[in-house]
């Protein structure tokens, strides 16, 4: 017998954006409400299908987010070292999901520490555009996403930078003179206006963290890595609620990729969450529990949200330090580690 492989389930799953479309592939109705291929499928083709079809479907307006961490939340080591967290599963899983978006977002310290393409190289699929955040003005053009012409980029940016030398062809710069443009609303209008409507929010942290607070995203997936860190740069960081009752609890569908494990969020009616109150920041700041900050032993509490975490305006300790302070916090504690996080050395 032969069966619909894994490689030609894709191609026709990725061209999918309406009923009909879904239906013209192969990809029929049962009886509990849900499509499946109707050819005998590999079990690897089923799976495309139940992951993806819902993000095929979504219509033109979609924000969805992707993060990959360690199973004690952090996304990179204390050094920036994130090569990699997750396994090659999860790349391929991530290059699916840029591949079903028309621009995939990063924040600045994103675009600094890891220098990534943000291309569709390990599947099938059109390159989405880049889309930069950086309200300072302060990646340097030597990053790939500005000197690699295979994707437009679009890099947003405020008033603070106006002196920045001209980008390279095939690099737009949209200026937005109001602080306030950068919240996610904001922006996801702004982009939605540029026919940049299916949105993927690929990083850092912080800018991740932004989005899901402000109740800006669709849906968020989260890969879990089997390994501990310890400490280092953390994944989801939001004033949470004081009580447990009142956590976000979406609803969720759980899957291996490989030895790492894949959370998909449902937070198509999301709200934000509710910020700290006062008596209980107190209470936790006199148990020594601040949010954004360990003590390695020296009595010296060394700053989590490092260079990857300066992504923008709001919500965050570092949201607006200098570049400098912030690589400074970074690197601190580098002189009790003889290997350092080598820039550029991704390929993500």
């Amino acid at each position: 017998m032969t069966f619909l492989e894994t490689e030609e389930a894709w191609e026709q799953l990725r061209q999918v954006r309406t009923e009909a479309a879904a239906e013209a592939a192969g990809l029929v109705r049962g009886p509990d409400g849900r499509r499946r291929w109707s050819e005998a499928a590999s079990p690897e083709a089923r799976l495309l299908a139940d992951r993806y079809l819902p993000l095929c479907l979504a219509g033109p307006r979609l924000t969805i987010a992707q993060l990959g961490q360690s199973l004690d939340g952090f996304i990179a080591t204390r050094t920036g070292d994130a090569d990699y967290v997750t396994g090659e599963e999860d790349r391929r899983h991530l290059h699916r999901l840029r591949a079903l978006a028309d621009a995939v977002l990063i924040g600045a310290g994103t675009a600094v520490a890891d220098d990534p393409q943000l291309t569709v190289r390990a599947c099938a699929g059109s390159h989405p555009v880049r889309v930069v955040l950086d309200p300072r003005g302060r990646v340097p053009l030597d990053r790939r996403v500005f000197t690699d012409s295979s994707a437009p980029t679009l890099w947003v940016v405020g008033t603070t930078g106006e002196h920045r030398p001209a980008p390279p062809d095939g690099v737009e710069v949209l200026t937005l003179t109001d602080p306030d443009a950068f919240a996610p609303h904001h922006l996801v209008r702004a982009l939605a206006r540029r026919g940049l409507g299916r949105i993927l929010v690929e990083g850092g942290g912080v800018t991740v963290s932004r989005f899901l607070h402000a109740g800006a995203l669709h849906r968020l997936y989260v890969t879990v890595a089997p390994v501990l860190l310890g400490d280092g740069i953390p994944g989801l960081r939001f004033d949470g609620t004081p009580v447990m009752r009142d956590a976000l609890r979406p609803p969720v569908r759980r899957s291996a990729l490989g030895e790492d494990t894949l959370f998909e969020l449902d937070l198509s009616a999301p709200q934000p969450a509710a910020p700290l109150d006062g008596q209980h920041r107190e209470t936790r700041e006199a148990r020594g529990e601040g949010e954004h900050t360990v003590d390695h032993g020296h009595g010296q509490p060394l700053a989590r949200a490092q260079a990857r975490g300066a992504e923008g305006p709001g919500g965050h300790p570092l949201a607006g330090a200098p570049a400098a302070d912030v690589q400074r916090q970074r690197h601190g504690d580098q002189g009790e580690h003889q290997q350092g996080h080598q820039l550029g050395q991704r390929s993500l």
